[in-house]
């Protein structure tokens, strides 16, 4: 028997544990690729998997019911969709929350619809103030485009505000809020417009109630435009419209002016409004456009006797105010700039495909402005989407590469977001961008951080505001677009729930603010926007998500 060799013993340990080892491993694949594996498959790695949370079981607040018993216009087909839901939604405050909020503009806004059926003519008022904003009315109406082809008269009331619209912005296409139309019949007690503010091109005061130059007032035109063409397959009667088509060369010549460098700037008297006229001319366009008002809120006037900001031509369209009627900083205001460039693109498609069709005269002097438009607006869109990559995508420290609320492009950008739509975090749902794109993710997470200035947290709600009610004060609509822009059902699971708890407080609706401590301080009970808001969004997690409804 050989003697023991440490020395050898030693040398043959590695050696034994890597012959180990490999024998160890082969028997590991054997049992794993040639033996049966009965183990369950692996879930995807999705945040929030439903299967991971609890059963849902929605809490109940007891909302009230409080649509009004006298109701300005009453659709059957939206009263039989409300009643067909009843034995069907399980969370029954939210249903509740749907019944209040989803007819409210109809039940509420509906001021003047005109008796001319081959002309139809629809005044909305935007709650508490006697006045229809061109932002407000198409979100006020957007809700009943679903319901459009299966009641004829809802169909002519949207239409009708279409209608309404396009007139007004033939007369001022820099205005934002309009009052009773001249054309329809006089409302005893109608309060007029500002007088007092200064401003080019100067306005009836029985005709506009307030002139704030916001992009979004002719994205919003153009929204629902396309909104109601997409809902019916009516192109024609949109694009014959001679309300509509007197208003679309105005808007344009707007569009275009609002793109040229700030400097150098004419010098122009600032004018208080003229004398009320019976039949008013369309304002005059070639001073362009200032605003002036003395006010103790500097987000309620503009810099510069007038102009605002200052901007370097670019590609971007300037925007003097917010949807939420507050100054811009820097005028080139990114989300009214994305809608505008998604809208414009649609409808230069629309009236391709019209122009294309047996239906258009191709002969007649309306074709051809018909063609112009289509062209202008393709062309116009194209360029804005592009400069919007080109100078509103930047760089933060924490979150990469984001959108920018506004810039000049002379290289300086404001880093916020404010709760009205246009918003940085409505990006997805005005069709700019998908939201699983790396750049919205990134400025999504961002608006919804304390990054975001204007991002509150309290013990009540965390949520957006803005500058227009100050600290601590969220607006609905930030949540109510903060759901339909989450892939997570736990997190609409919370806004659901914080959406009914405010709206314990509220009167059983959708207030314009209310504080993230307590929701008790709110503004604006009676705001027609944010309840058809509510409405889409109740509808959209009924199809989306319906074990929470």
């Amino acid at each position: 028997m050989p003697a023991f060799n440490e020395r050898t013993f030693k040398k043959t340990i590695p050696i034994s544990l890597l012959v180990f080892f490999i024998v160890l491993m082969n028997l590991v694949m054997i049992f794993h690729y040639l033996l049966p594996n009965n183990d369950p498959p692996l879930e995807p790695p999705v945040q929030h998997n439903r299967s991971k949370l609890p059963p849902y079981e929605p809490p109940y607040y007891g909302l009230k019911l409080v649509r009004p018993k006298e109701k300005k216009f009453t659709s059957p087909v939206i009263e039989d969709f409300l009643d067909s839901l009843a034995s069907t939604m399980k969370d029954k405050d939210l249903y509740t929350l749907l019944q209040n909020c989803l007819p409210n503009t109809l039940d509420t806004t509906v001021e003047w619809v005109g008796s001319d059926k081959k002309d139809p003519r629809a005044f909305l008022i935007t709650g508490d103030i006697p006045a229809m904003w061109i932002r407000d009315s198409t979100n006020q109406i957007t809700p009943y485009l679903r319901f459009v082809n299966q009641d004829q008269q809802l169909k002519d009331l949207v239409f009708g505000v279409i209608q309404v619209q396009a007139s007004y912005l033939h007369y001022d296409p820099y205005a934002n809020a309009f009052l009773r139309p001249w054309y329809a019949p006089k409302k005893e007690g109608q309060k007029r417009g500002s007088t007092s503010d200064r401003v080019v091109p100067p306005y009836d005061p029985d005709v506009v109630w307030e002139s704030k130059y916001e992009l979004d007032s002719i994205g919003h035109f153009f929204q629902l435009t396309n909104d109601y063409i997409e809902a019916t397959g009516d192109v024609e009667r949109v694009v014959t419209s001679q309300d509509w088509l007197k208003a679309i060369p105005r808007i344009f010549q707007v569009l275009r002016d609002q793109m040229e460098n700030t400097w150098p700037s004419t010098q122009v008297k600032l004018f208080k409004p003229n004398a009320s006229l019976q039949d008013p001319e369309p304002v005059s366009l070639k001073d362009g456009y200032r605003f002036r008002r003395y006010t103790d809120r500097p987000t309620e006037t503009l810099g510069e006797y007038g102009i605002g900001g200052i901007t370097r031509k670019c590609g971007l369209i300037r925007s003097a105010f917010r949807p939420s009627d507050d100054s811009t900083t820097f005028p080139y205001l990114i989300p009214s700039n994305a809608q505008l460039s998604v809208q414009l693109i649609k409808l230069s498609e629309h009236i391709e495909l019209y122009l294309q069709s047996a239906r258009a005269q191709r002969e007649s002097e309306v074709f051809h402005v018909q063609y112009n438009i289509g062209i202008k607006a393709k062309e116009l869109g194209a360029t804005v989407r592009r400069a919007i990559y080109e100078h509103a995508v930047v760089s933060h420290p924490v979150f990469g590469q984001v959108f920018a609320f506004e810039v000049d492009c002379f290289g300086s950008q404001l880093m916020m977001d404010d709760a009205n739509t246009p918003s940085l975090l409505s990006l997805p749902v005005l069709g700019f961008i998908d939201k699983n794109d790396t750049i919205y993710q990134n400025t999504r997470d961002f608006v919804l951080s304390e990054w975001n200035p204007w991002f509150f947290q309290g013990s009540f709600a965390s949520g957006i505001g803005g500058p227009h009610t100050g600290q601590d004060m969220v607006w609905p609509m930030s949540l109510l677009m903060q759901i339909q822009t989450s892939s997570s059902e736990k997190e609409i699971r919370y806004l659901i729930d914080v959406l009914k708890r405010m709206a314990k407080k509220t009167g059983s609706l959708i207030c314009e603010s209310f504080n993230v401590n307590n929701p008790s301080r709110f503004t604006r009970p009676w705001f027609s926007w944010a309840n058809g808001l509510a409405g889409t969004t109740i509808l959209k997690v009924i199809q989306e998500f319906p074990h929470l409804a």
